[in-house]
């Protein structure tokens, strides 16, 4: 059974009440459960959205984002989806494939309806992270017109992988970013403390830009040039930010980051897939300030250029 999306509760936010800004971004949100990969008991292979627990994780992940990227300045619209458990991601590439069906078909309804009723001709920028990466992936692969394409300032598809068929196959769909402020383009990397601990899941990746020197080589960017993380404090009830925390330099299409505490996103659970030193569950915050100017340099550049 399709999502009605015209329906308030599978949105995050979405109402005229919110639009006030001249850009939108259209946010999905990464996998929330981690189960055991090695967990197939009882564990579905996708979320329900009806459970107070799951949009309660759904919820405090976009009320982040809406914080940090949006502040303010931009229209922040995120719906709930059905989206896949980890159970999934121990599955054959060809199963996993057939299991996002429904998680791609969600977000696809949910883009068009924001499309037909929200956007009103706006420019918009594509959030997301590890697996809502993959499916806003597809949504621009398969999802959007040639129109609606145009009206992409930048899609921003962290801790995911873009293959080189994915290239030869969407030419003029994925283009990946190349400087810090081309247009229409998709920013993509993975971040771990060494090569060593690059996930299988996301190993056939080509597509990489450092996000604190927006360059596509190896030259490294030092830690003085790193903006800030940004995290939530419960000490401080609040999101605080901390610069300098770490060198970046593009190796094997991955982000190393050095200086980084290999155990700070660490999850025993899931080793399997996200080995200690993987950065995968930091992909989202650990360039947060490089991240959040940047989307007001291209969203500014984007209005320039067009009008």
């Amino acid at each position: 059974m399709d999502i009605d999306y015209s329906q308030e509760k599978y949105w995050f936010e979405a109402s005229s009440q919110f639009i006030g800004k001249e850009v939108d971004i259209f946010y999905v949100y990464p996998t929330i459960n981690s189960e055991p990969l090695s967990n197939r008991g009882d564990v579905p292979s996708h979320t329900n959205i009806y459970d107070p627990s799951v949009r309660k994780a759904a919820t405090k992940n976009q009320s982040y984002n809406k914080s940090v990227y949006a502040a303010g300045d931009f229209n922040f619209f995120a719906p709930y989806y059905r989206q896949m458990t980890t159970k999934v991601f121990a599955m054959s590439n060809k199963e996993r494939k057939r299991q996002s069906k429904l998680a791609i078909s969600d977000v696809k309804d949910a883009f068009q309806y924001y499309m037909s009723q929200f956007n009103n001709g706006r420019p918009f920028i594509l959030l997301g992270h590890s697996q809502g990466s993959q499916m806003l992936l597809e949504l621009i692969k398969r999802g959007m017109t040639d129109a609606q394409h145009q009206q992409m300032v930048a899609a921003y598809l962290m801790g995911f992988e873009i293959t080189q068929k994915d290239l030869i196959k969407y030419p003029h769909r994925l283009k990946p970013a190349t400087g810090e402020l081309d247009k229409g383009v998709v920013i993509s990397y993975n971040s771990v403390t060494s090569t060593e601990a690059i996930s299988h899941l996301f190993s056939r990746t080509v597509v990489c830009i450092n996000p604190v020197n927006w360059r596509t080589d190896g030259e490294i960017a030092t830690k003085e040039m790193h903006k800030g993380i940004i995290r939530y404090s419960k000490e401080k009830k609040g999101y605080l930010s901390t610069p300098n925390y770490t060198s970046v330099q593009i190796v094997n299409h991955v982000l190393v980051c050095k200086e980084v505490d290999p155990y700070v996103c660490y999850d025993e659970k899931i080793k399997e897939p996200f080995p200690l030193g993987n950065l995968h569950f930091a992909d989202s915050w650990l360039f947060a300030e490089n991240i959040k100017e940047n989307i007001r340099k291209r969203a500014k550049g984007y209005n320039t250029v067009s009008s």
